[in-house]
């Protein structure tokens, strides 16, 4: 799996310690600045960013605020001299210095769980593609690759008639139609799991000579029938 990358902003000599334990577990984008950290942003987009405004000898609350403006959807964490009840940060996590090594990397590693643990919900149910997890009824099944694709393109597109082409495709990498059981295989499983009746499902429906269908609807017939495009 390829490292993570994390965006360092601070003055590297003061924080070598820190630094060696980072650059061990993920691919570390160094920058002195603010100004420096979101032009590096744009040419490797990081996954957190570290303000370590001790070692820049400032608070950072206003640099903090630069790289939110900049990084709306990046997680940051504020290495902060404290007082933490004077702290104006707008950071995802506040530590305060002095911290160990170990700290850092837990508060990192939370982090990037939590963007691992994104879930896609549909109806009652959600899927964690990045964990292969479905969730009914707040049970967890566990699944096999092929199952979290299958499961997550119809929890992306419900409502709609899914080909039985198209999801050769997307799932399988083929266009052959002249068999098709592990799609059938696959369809069984499914709603053995999400169904109360998986021989008269209400949710995962068959749209006869065209595909399957995920509906939402209370009585489980949508109102128009709208197949989904090969290119979608």
């Amino acid at each position: 799996m390829e490292a993570a990358t994390i965006l360092f902003v601070g003055r590297i000599q003061a924080t070598q310690p820190a630094l060696n334990a980072l650059q061990k577990r993920y691919h570390v984008l160094l920058a002195a600045s603010g100004k420096r950290a979101l032009a590096l942003s744009q040419e490797q987009p990081p996954q957190v960013v570290i303000l370590d405004a001790v070692s820049m000898r400032t608070p950072g609350d206003r640099i903090c605020q630069e790289l939110r403006d900049g990084l709306k959807n990046v997680p940051i964490i504020h290495i902060h001299p404290g007082p933490k009840e004077a702290a104006q940060s707008r950071a995802d996590v506040l530590l305060i210095a002095p911290l160990s090594a170990r700290k850092l990397l837990s508060a990192v590693s939370r982090l990037l769980q939590a963007q691992d643990d994104e879930l896609v919900n549909c109806g009652p149910f959600a899927v964690n593609p990045a964990r292969r997890v479905l969730i009914v009824d707040g049970q967890e099944t566990q699944l096999t690759p092929k199952q979290a694709m299958l499961v997550e393109i119809f929890f992306r597109h419900p409502g709609q008639t899914l080909e039985r082409k198209l999801l050769m495709e997307k799932v399988w990498n083929t266009d052959y139609l002249g068999d098709t059981r592990t799609l059938d295989v696959h369809i069984r499983w499914l709603r053995k799991v999400i169904e109360t009746d998986p021989s008269n499902p209400r949710y995962l429906l068959t749209v006869r000579g065209v595909g399957y269908r995920l509906d939402m609807n209370e009585d489980g017939v949508p109102d128009v029938e709208v197949p989904m495009p090969m290119n979608a």
